[in-house]
């Protein structure tokens, strides 16, 4: 049906009940919003065996007989059980009891209805392949589109973080467009005290040079804006 063990089934895990006692049922089968499903599959089908191989009219009504008294047995049987106690599991309103061959299903309920309708009442359903497998497939559909939902949260919350993480850039960019406009602004004010008026400081030290001072290196042009 499209299920992966150890992500959306398990089968045969023992599982304690509140009163301490311990349950294996065959398969658990696992639904969105940490709900459960759990699957029985110990059916006896001896006596249908019998029923379908028996030749004589009298022993295949013997046979059949035993085999609704199994199905019936096993009703109680798995009503008993109480899987609602189960202290890890969220179980369903429904326990599913698997019929391995769709036959034996068929021929209990036809012989008699009640089974189903007692069954029922016990919230628990009788299932063969057929049936179990459309349900898991309806299960399967449901965590398809449970992580369709999923991944559509996960981009929404990728996308929220980058979108929080550009702004941060962003605004780190602005910080340091700041400081660069403040130190272009400072570095201005500097130069011009350097080199721009009469007066100013390499004016003066060219003059100390013209007077006579010995000197072995030259001011670069670029700083040299105004010699006046």
């Amino acid at each position: 049906s499209g299920l992966r063990k150890g992500f959306e089934f398990e089968r045969e895990v023992s599982l304690r009940t509140e009163d301490g006692d311990t349950l294996r049922p065959d398969v658990i089968v696992y639904l969105p919003d940490k709900r459960d499903l759990i699957i029985d599959a110990k059916t006896s089908l001896v006596a249908y065996e019998r029923y379908v191989n028996a030749e004589e009219e009298i022993k295949k009504e013997s046979y059949l007989k035993s085999h609704l008294d199994s199905v019936k047995a096993h009703v109680n049987v798995l009503h008993q059980k109480n899987y609602e106690r189960l202290k890890e599991v969220q179980t369903l309103d429904f326990i599913f009891m698997f019929m391995p061959i769709e036959g034996a299903l068929a021929v209990a309920l036809e012989h008699d209805s009640s089974i189903y309708d007692e069954a029922f009442k016990k919230k628990i359903l009788l299932v063969g392949p057929a049936t179990l497998l459309v349900a898991m497939r309806a299960v399967e559909n449901v965590w398809k589109h449970e992580r369709q939902n999923q991944n559509a949260k996960e981009i929404a919350r990728r996308a929220g973080a980058m979108y929080d993480k550009f702004v941060g850039f962003s605004e780190d960019l602005v910080k340091i467009s700041r400081q660069i406009d403040s130190i272009q602004g400072s570095f201005n004010a500097a130069r011009n005290k350097l080199s721009d008026g009469k007066g100013n400081l390499v004016r003066q030290v060219e003059q100390l040079k013209e007077l006579g001072a010995q000197t072995s290196k030259t001011i670069p042009k670029e700083i040299i804006k105004d010699k006046a």
